[in-house]
């Protein structure tokens, strides 16, 4: 036969085969694992900072408050020490609550711009994902259907039990005429 095909190792396809459906799995895997990363990222700033931060300013702005009281009680009560020490106390606290402002503020921004920042990087998922879930299955499937053909020739060129074998690289006789 001239077109004849030197199948040497089936078992090597197959073992690829395995491989590639290892490897379709785990990407899959790894890439839910970073879209629950970027969507836990995208809570935890626009949820979870942002209600820290609110809760914090209205915490610090309370103790704002509450020291900028008990400066007014101790200027009523001219002891100097006493004065000084709570002015301290409300320039820290004034200092805690513009913190809590400038975080509350750096949060939002961070909210505006999570997309925009993590776009680039989810394209890049998105379109890995495309590649596994079209190209990469068609290739398996493809694979599968050349292996299932490679079963049939082998199958077919088997000698049947008790008939001669042929070596593979001799070529055949010609028939006789």
């Amino acid at each position: 036969m001239a077109g004849e095909a030197k199948v040497r190792s089936v078992e090597s396809l197959e073992y690829f085969r395995s491989a590639l459906i290892n490897f379709l799995t785990k990407s899959r895997q790894a890439l839910n694992h970073a879209d629950d990363g970027v969507k836990r990222g995208r809570y935890w700033v626009e949820q979870e900072q942002h209600n820290h931060w609110i809760q914090e300013g209205k915490k610090r702005t309370r103790k704002l408050a509450q020291a900028q009281q008990e400066l007014l009680t101790a200027k009523l009560s001219k002891w100097q020490d006493s004065v000084m020490l709570q002015e301290k106390i409300v320039r820290r606290c004034k200092a805690e609550l513009e913190e809590a402002e400038d975080k509350f503020k750096q949060t939002k921004k961070w909210s505006r711009e999570f997309d925009r920042s993590f776009d680039p990087a989810m394209k890049g998922i998105t379109q890995l994902r495309d590649f596994l879930e079209h190209d990469l299955v068609r290739g398996i499937a493809s694979l599968d259907q050349s292996l299932k053909t490679i079963a049939a020739y082998l199958e077919r060129e088997r000698p049947a039990p008790g008939a001669p074998a042929v070596p593979l690289d001799e070529p055949e006789p010609p028939p006789a005429a």
